[in-house]
């Protein structure tokens, strides 16, 4: 199973991968819809061992691969998502990029989905660290808690893609 933002509304979905593999569309408050393999275009037959997330060509679009046994890797491409803004730490030393952190989106008041940054995701898969961030309207900002507690409020720039954060808050990068 992987979550991340597959329509770029600001709610979090689901990818489960075994079976034929299915997409549930969150709708923000907890609840889940179904999405047919027709219209979501993800259809896995065969035995899958693996699935990670990224955002592959840089898009802000999160992108999905899937590995099988005794089949190809299969690369799902979101062409149709509203893209959202990429987000690259830069944690402390010997922690490069900022595995443990948890980053939410901020738009106005509202604050995102949280997002953690995570080594390995699955069955010999590791989702991207660069996160995806998408809100319900126009990011302002993004609240990120690094592993240890320390916590940075950071503004988002309008018009940016992307950005790279570092350990002290400061943004090194916007694009």
């Amino acid at each position: 199973m992987s979550w991340f933002d597959v329509d770029g509304d600001g709610g979090d979905d689901l990818i489960l991968d075994a079976g034929r593999g299915l997409w549930l569309r969150g709708d923000g408050q907890g609840d889940f819809t179904t999405v047919p393999g027709q219209q979501s275009g993800l259809l896995i037959y065969g035995e899958q061992r693996g699935a990670a997330v990224c955002d592959y060509d840089h898009d802000g679009r999160v992108d999905s691969a899937v590995a099988q046994v005794d089949a190809d890797t299969k690369l799902y491409r979101n062409a149709t998502a509203r893209p959202g803004l990429r987000v690259r730490l830069q944690g402390p030393p010997g922690n490069p990029h900022g595995m443990g952190a948890v980053l939410r989106l901020q738009s106005g008041e509202r604050l995102g989905p949280a997002r953690e940054v995570h080594a390995g995701s699955g069955y010999w898969s590791q989702d991207s660290a660069v996160q995806e961030m998408t809100a319900g309207g126009a990011a302002t900002g993004h609240w990120i808690r690094w592993p240890g507690g320390k916590a940075n409020t950071v503004a988002v720039p309008a018009g940016v893609a992307e950005v790279v954060v570092g350990f002290d808050g400061a943004v090194r990068m916007l694009r």
